[in-house]
């Protein structure tokens, strides 16, 4: 290890001198990148980029790593190539008690001229205390002995590597296939001891490694002669051409006998033996990976994987050259064994670890191992390496199906006593001769307009309707009629003892109650991802005798397919536009807005923005989601009576609004829809240009975009088809079926109860369980209570905005009430000035209109703890009349995010310049601020 050290310590000083007396790491950086090429050539690394950063990195990785032999191959391209790289940054100056120091010991030596220079480097930056006569001789003495070594290899044009053999270049001779050429290698004589060099007679080993590098040069030539003579023709693996090209691009050193080969020849003549994926050509070995499978124990499954075969070069180049028949069966074999042998090991731990947990469950080996199978082929990634954390993985996921079995033959039990026939638990609608009618048709087709009429004129009816804005509009219209009607939607009830006719959102069907006609309107809702079961569970078990559905046409053969499973008669009925719709063909620009144009966002934020930009030219309403149905409706009269000119909404307008829209304009066509931000589909924006043209106002509708990629995608889609609804349909856990479930588990975490019914539950007919997410987020609210089953249930059905802290904390507040047996009291929040300065106080009193809404939901649930009914609806008014003035204001500005303070209109920070300098300059430093 000294010696090592000595030499690499030795090399490191050489190098410096080729870089302005800077490592070699600091030097590189000011060689070109020709240079650094011609340097890799030099080393016989070949497969690089040659970018010079790249090279720059991988030379110092290589000086850092490789051994000595290495580091004297880049120094002898240094010193052939003598050029030094000068430095741009000024040298310290040498502190002159030091040089004097040194100028009074070369006194007391016998020193040339040459000599006192290289001694003067030598100690040029060591501290003056440390300079002594003794080191100074010492030094002399290596000086005299490098400069010796210098002098011979000028003599002898070569070079002493770091075992001071002599190296040097010679031109050798071959003679192959007719041809004739010469090649420069690099060839070394024996090492010469470090006495021999230093004491014996400078001529005299002149003349010593002169001769050994003549017998060098014989000695090579002749094995270069035996080689070619022995290369069979033809060859058994490399053409003539293939042959001379190896040989002349060999390089003129490298760590094997053999010539190499390219590694594209390589791997040719290696997958010939070898079915390999790959083959990769290192420095001293070949890396062959192959594919392989292994038959599972107990199992006819195979796993397959990825083997990797490391074989030397030198064996491999031997055979190649020799043309002998060599073929990796062998080693495969011995390899392929020992890898697999390691994985079974593993596995049978694994599997007796996972049987263990499972004795009671008395499984069979096969079925033991093909339970754990399924989760190692899905956590074992082309490897046999079975690591710690996959060990645990798949043992905790085996846990979690044990548990699934130890609740088997309760499950059986549940199953056995509910009825899995989804249509029998409707037992009214079951004992009535139903018909089904579908009203089918674009938007401004008159398909909900036919259906109410028909509803109009039967003698008891029920309207179903999506929103709670369009159950109280259906309400009014049938009021308007002088038809006696109740309204019923979470958390308002109108109720009328002589009502003949009811108006409900579609979740408040009442089941127990049969009529002449039902209409359910926007029946393509059954596809949704989160209240599809709504529609479901309506159109099986409405007691109507007929039963009418308005939808879009996409919904067909959804319905068909409904009809079947149910067995009742269908009659489908297509309606068409009423007007034309036109797409136009450019960009609309803001300023060439015409009044009685609707603009579509898809968030708050952009409805909130776009508004206030209009504002500058228009009388601009605005619906969005998060609004109150109060409100909306409101927004939604001002444009229609002609009090705004402009309305900038969301896809809310999209169902049900009847408004005098003549031109649709979408300020962008992609939307997030809850899981991830997407383009929008046919049938979307289908739904909403529809809204474009209202018949009876407009001869047609006009439909386009503000910006040329929103417009490509309005396009491509406005004419496509919309993709058809396909079974099966979402069904929804009735409170019968969770008390049921709570039973049998002895369980009374809703939250478990609810993810059994979605994991467990079987129906004979087109259905499954709804994945019921925001219902799972609420239950683990309700959870952490002590209510029983029912009360939990009712809470976890209740209308709540998930993402808004304000919403959430009054929802636990009213639970805690409940779980006190306390009464629940509506306390008003106050309110500054008449309208919202900021965004952030519109939205606060968005959330408190939904506390409103949450309050008086429960209120109809829990009736005898939520006291204040009265005045949340009060106070709802107050709200709502908040919002409104607050939509008719032309600008809203922004609040500082730190200490609330309103930030100038339009500012493109979300803090104010206090906060600013306070919390990111004297404390942090200059730092971006946040958007």
């Amino acid at each position: 290890m000294a010696r090592k050290n000595k030499k690499n310590s030795k090399i490191n000083q050489r190098i410096r001198k080729y870089f302005d007396d800077d490592p070699f790491d600091v030097g590189i950086e000011r060689v070109e990148g020709k240079t650094l090429s011609e340097l890799f050539a030099t080393l016989g690394i070949y497969d690089i980029e040659h970018n010079k950063t790249l090279m720059v990195k991988t030379l110092r990785m290589i000086w850092s790593e490789a051994d000595s032999g290495m580091r004297h191959d880049i120094l002898n391209f240094f010193e052939s190539d003598g050029r030094v790289y000068k430095s741009e940054k000024p040298k310290k100056e040498v502190v002159f008690d030091r040089e004097d120091k040194i100028n009074a010991l070369l006194e007391e030596l016998d020193v040339s001229q040459e000599e006192a220079v290289r001694l003067r480097e030598a100690y040029l930056h060591v501290r003056s205390k440390k300079i002594t006569i003794e080191k100074m001789e010492s030094s002399l003495r290596h000086i005299r002995f490098e400069m010796k070594k210098e002098r011979l290899e000028r003599e002898l044009e070569g070079l002493f590597d770091l075992d001071d053999c002599f190296e040097f270049n010679a031109s050798l001779k071959y003679e192959l296939y007719e041809q004739h050429f010469h090649k420069i290698l690099t060839l070394k004589t024996k090492p010469y001891a470090y006495e021999y060099l230093e004491t014996t007679d400078f001529d005299a080993i002149v003349q010593k490694i002169g001769q050994d590098k003549v017998t060098v040069v014989e000695q090579k030539q002749e094995n270069i002669n035996n080689f070619l003579s022995n290369l069979k023709y033809p060859h058994a693996y490399l053409s003539t051409k293939e042959i001379l090209d190896a040989l002349r691009a060999s390089p003129p050193k490298s760590k094997v006998s053999y010539p190499l080969i390219s590694q594209k020849l390589l791997k040719k003549i290696v997958k010939s033996k070898i079915e390999a994926e790959g083959v990769e050509l290192h420095e001293e070995e070949v890396l062959i990976r192959v594919n392989e499978q292994l038959c599972l124990p107990y199992s006819e499954q195979k796993i397959s994987y990825k083997l990797e075969l490391h074989v030397e070069l030198e064996g491999l180049l031997e055979e190649i050259w020799n043309a002998k028949r060599f073929n990796f069966d062998a080693i495969l074999a011995e390899v392929k064994k020992e890898h697999e042998d390691e994985f079974l090991l593993t596995l049978d731990a694994l599997v007796k670890e996972c049987e263990e947990y499972a004795q009671l469950l008395h499984f069979s080996q096969e079925e033991l191992h093909a339970r754990v199978y399924e989760y190692l082929f899905e956590l074992l990634p082309q490897t046999l390496n079975i690591t710690p954390k996959i060990h645990r993985k798949i043992t905790r996921r085996f846990l979690h199906s044990i548990h699934d079995e130890l609740i088997k033959k309760q499950r059986e039990a549940l199953l056995a006593r509910t009825i899995r026939d989804f249509k029998n638990l409707f037992p009214i609608a079951r004992s009535m001769q139903r018909k089904l009618i579908l009203h089918i048709g674009p938007t401004n087709s008159g398909k909900t307009y036919e259906a109410m009429e028909h509803l109009k004129e039967a003698d008891t009816g029920y309207y179903l309707a999506p929103l709670r804005l369009l159950a109280l509009e259906g309400y009014e219209t049938l009021k308007a009629q002088g038809i006696e009607s109740s309204l019923i939607t979470g958390e308002e009830q109108i109720l009328d003892d002589e009502a003949t006719h009811i108006s409900s959102t579609i979740e408040m069907m009442n089941y127990d109650v049969d009529v002449d006609v039902c209409v359910i309107d926007e029946v393509q809702m059954i596809d949704d991802r989160d209240r599809g079961w709504a529609w479901a569970n309506a159109i099986i078990g409405a007691p109507a005798k007929e039963v009418i559905m308005t939808g879009s046409p996409n919904v067909k053969e959804a319905i068909v397919a409904l009809a079947e499973y149910l067995g009742e008669e269908l009659e489908i009925r297509e309606f068409e536009r009423k007007n034309p719709l036109e797409l136009l063909e450019k960009p609309t620009h803001p300023k060439d807005v015409e009044a009685g144009t609707a603009i579509i966002a898809f968030s708050r934020k952009d409805v909130l923005r776009l508004k206030q930009n209009f504002s500058k030219d228009f009388e601009v309403s605005v619906v969005y989601g998060n609004l109150s149905p109060e409100v909306r409706r409101e927004e939604a009269r001002r444009f229609r009576e002609g009090e705004t000119q402009v309305l900038v909404a969301t896809d809310a307008i999209a169902m049900g609004m009847n408004l005098p829209i003549k031109t649709v304009l979408f300020s962008k066509a992609e939307k997030f829809d809850g899981i991830i931000q997407r383009s929008l589909f046919p049938s979307e924006v289908q739904q909403i240009a529809g809204r474009a043209g209202r018949y009876g106002l407009h001869e047609k509708g006009y439909v386009g975009a503000l910006h040329g990629d929103a417009l490509h995608v309005v396009k491509k889609n406005f004419t496509k088809p919309a993709k058809e609804i396909k079974v099966p349909f979402k069904v929804m856990a009735n409170l019968e079926h969770i008390k049921l479930v709570s039973t049998i588990l002895e369980e009374n975490s809703l939250e478990e109860i609810l993810r059994f019914f979605i994991k467990n539950m079987v129906f004979d007919g087109p259905f499954y369980a709804a994945s019921l997410d925001d219902m799972l987020e609420a239950s683990r609210i309700v959870d952490s209570y002590d209510l029983d089953i029912a009360t939990k249930y009712h809470l976890a059905c209740a209308p709540l905005t998930l993402k808004s802290a304000y919403i959430i904390s009054a929802y636990e507040r009213y639970i805690n009430a409940l779980e006190k047996k306390e009464p629940v009291y509506y306390h008003a929040p106050k309110l500054t000035g008449s309208y919202a300065q900021t965004s952030e106080e519109l939205l606060r009193a968005e959330d408190m209109v939904k506390e409103i809404s949450l309050y008086l939901w429960l209120s109809y649930r829990f009736n005898d703890y939520f006291v204040d009914e009265n005045k949340a609806r009060a106070y709802r008014g107050v709200l709502n009349k908040y919002i409104e003035e607050t939509l008719r204001q032309t600008q809203l500005s922004q609040s500082c995010k730190l200490c609330g303070t309103v930030l100038p209109v339009n500012s493109k920070y979300s803090i104010c310049q206090s906060c600013f300098k306070k919390n990111y300059v004297h404390k942090r430093g200059h730092r971006r601020l946040p958007r």
